[in-house]
């Protein structure tokens, strides 16, 4: 299983309390974000996750995901040794732990 986590207090209150979504971004979004998080938990690794939702590969070590209709999740791929391909790019198919960074 995929592990989500988030890098602030704040992010995790509204990725965890669906109160706090439909506070933060409409009862629309929330229900999205939410479904999202889930889809990603549901998959062992990222590549899977991008495969099925269509995610957004970006500089360095992070991919987004939209939701709503103008929203997207930024995620950076974590740990100590983050699986890299020859070219240096993140090898998102060996991937298992990725951190919410960004909701915008």
């Amino acid at each position: 299983m995929l592990n989500v986590s988030y890098n602030t207090k704040k992010l995790k209150a509204v990725c965890t309390r669906i109160e706090e979504a439909q506070a933060q971004l409409g009862p629309g979004p929330a229900a999205e974000l939410h479904e999202l998080l889930a889809e990603a938990e549901s998959f062992l690794t990222v590549d899977e996750l991008i495969d099925f939702r269509g995610g957004d590969i970006l500089a360095g070590d992070s991919l987004s995901f939209s939701f709503g209709t103008h929203y997207r999740a930024v995620f950076n791929a974590v740990g100590e040794k983050i699986p890299r391909e020859v070219d240096g790019s993140v090898a998102w198919g060996q991937v298992r732990r990725i951190m919410l960074i960004e909701i915008s």
